[in-house]
């Protein structure tokens, strides 16, 4: 729903009706200056390791852009700008760029937080290890076509990174 200032709230995308409950929602409501068009506004749902994302149009309709699946439980989804992210404390990430229409699934260290900062995405994982990767740039290693996941910092003692809170000025 939206909501317009003379006529309280309006319906503005209703999905077809899905065989599973939907488990995460995750909503990209406004990109200022978007280079996607029609592709601005977007809604993605899980459940399980299954993932749908849809393109909402300022009419209302809405187009679906793809189904993904991650492999393991979908345990978070979120937007980092434009680019749509599924986590699972088993250490899988997924990453759909909204640029390249691109799905890529990463296996990392078993991922007990996440945060975002700008266009990084920092996973505090149970090695004692923040990781971090830049998701506007969609970062790929030419020699696997991986995912570059970076190393920020690791615990000495190699306690888990149970929470992470990140704020950039």
């Amino acid at each position: 729903p939206r909501m317009k200032e003379t006529s309280g709230w309006q319906q503005v995308f209703s999905s077809p009706r899905l065989d599973w409950v939907i488990e995460r929602v995750a909503l990209n409501a406004k990109v200022l200056g978007g280079a996607l068009g029609d592709h601005d506004k977007m809604v993605a749902v899980a459940s399980g390791s299954e993932i749908i994302l849809w393109a909402l149009q300022a009419d209302g309709n809405g187009s679906e852009i793809g189904v993904f699946h991650l492999g393991v439980p979908v345990e978070a989804l979120f937007f980092v700008g434009n680019q749509l992210i599924a986590t699972s404390h088993t250490g899988k990430i997924g990453v759909w760029n909204a640029v390249t229409k691109h799905w890529q699934i990463q296996d990392v260290v078993p991922i007990n937080s996440y945060d975002a900062a700008g266009t990084f995405l920092l996973l505090g994982c149970n090695n004692g290890s923040i990781y971090y990767v830049d998701v506007q740039k969609f970062p790929l290693r030419m020699k696997d076509n991986d995912l570059l996941v970076t190393e920020l910092y690791r615990d000495p003692t190699e306690d888990a990174i149970t929470a992470l809170s990140v704020y950039l000025t």
